[in-house]
């Protein structure tokens, strides 16, 4: 009757627990004086949802403030930056009783975000990526990035806020021939600031894009460059695969190719390189690619880069040497030796077996009654 009862309560508490009885999920995000709670109201009806405060680290708790049920979340104001501060939700049901607390919410106000750091900047025609180190701090929501044509004296904004946390961002738009130079500053939840990053420079060549499209896949710590035969030479004798970093201010020969080939691997560049194909007929004629930007920290696709306007997007191609799934081991192979493990496995299984079986033979054994053997009659001797 017991064991009865307890699992009809286990059951209801189960199937309460799935639609929504359970403990509130609520998250907390600090800024600048005050913090932000967030949670996701529960399936079934519920009178209004009541904030908890601890001033003792989650000893004891009081109502902090007592909410409607259309709250999702709420903004407290006025906090102390660096001080930590503790709460937790509740539902209140229709009979206004508390149901199950969330988790405890340590909250810890900040004043300003950390200043960004490792921003460098890689330039591609009229573009430049802009990198930087990746914060940690949850408070982020994006960046102020600025701009200056005249070394740092005056600067313009690009954007007042990324809107995201993410450390990239590109910059288009940009003239040939130009110097850019660029720095950050992080903004926080709450309207916090930090200091600006150190300013990274950069030039925007005044290299031609070239007229037979390279392009580009990733995988792994390789770059897997290919590009489409020019038809404006005769013939190819090779071809130089050049590589720049600083956006085609500076040019570096990484590979010569015959002209029977036009595919090779390029190293992974951290942040993005530029790179361009040079071909070179018999005659000593040439001709270029488009120059492409492979930014290696922000883009994983393939990219076509025919040549077109400034601005417009890369259509998607095809990979000549499409990189396959990893592809896993089998247990065996042909012409292997058949694996070890499953072997083991399958005497040990058998020995388990055999064991119970026996242990349990022993045990029927036991409680079968013996058999009394009759006494043997000794011969009657025969009348004479």
């Amino acid at each position: 009757m017991f064991s009865a009862i307890f699992l009809k309560k286990l059951a209801a508490f189960s199937a309460a627990t799935t639609i929504g009885l359970g403990a509130p999920v609520a998250t907390v995000m600090s800024g600048e004086s005050q913090v932000l709670i967030n949670w996701v109201a529960p399936t079934l009806p519920f009178n209004g949802v009541d904030v908890e405060q601890s001033a003792d680290s989650g000893s004891t708790w009081t109502t902090y403030l007592k909410l409607p049920p259309t709250s999702t979340h709420v903004r407290i104001q006025g906090l102390v930056d660096g001080k930590n501060y503790y709460f937790r939700v509740r539902w209140i049901w229709p009979d206004n009783s508390l149901g199950i607390p969330s988790k405890t919410l340590v909250a810890i106000p900040i004043n300003n975000p950390l200043q960004p750091s490792g921003l460098i900047g890689t330039a591609s025609g009229s573009e430049v990526a802009l990198n930087w180190d990746q914060t940690t701090q949850s408070s982020v929501s994006g960046y102020e990035i600025e701009q200056s044509t005249d070394g740092g004296a005056k600067w313009s904004v690009i954007t007042t806020n990324s809107g995201s946390p993410s450390a990239g961002y590109l910059v288009q738009g940009l003239i040939a021939g130009t110097t850019y130079t660029y720095r950050i500053k992080a903004l926080a939840f709450g309207g916090g600031q930090s200091d600006y990053s150190d300013a990274t420079v950069v030039k925007i060549a005044a290299a031609p894009t070239g007229g037979f499209a390279l392009r580009y896949t990733i995988s792994l710590s390789k770059i897997t460059l290919t590009w489409e035969i020019p038809t404006d030479l005769p013939d190819v004798q090779s071809y130089a695969v050049n590589a720049s970093g600083d956006g085609g201010a500076n040019w570096f020969t990484i590979a010569t190719i015959p002209g029977g080939v036009n595919t090779t691997k390029a190293p992974y560049v951290i942040g993005g390189s530029t790179y361009q194909v040079i071909a070179t007929s018999s005659n000593g004629e040439s001709s270029a690619s488009a120059i492409e930007l492979v930014q290696t920290n922000a883009i994983s696709d393939p990219r076509s880069t025919s040549p077109q306007k400034p601005g417009d997007a890369g259509s998607p191609s095809a990979d000549p040497t499409p990189t396959s799934a990893p592809t896993i081991p089998s247990a065996v192979t042909a012409g292997s030796i058949i694996p070890i493990i499953p072997i083991a496995i399958g005497a040990i299984v058998l020995a388990i077996g055999g064991a119970i079986f026996i242990g349990l033979r022993n045990r029927n054994a036991k409680k079968r009654p013996r058999k009394r053997s009759k006494p043997k009659r000794k011969p009657t001797k025969k009348k004479k």
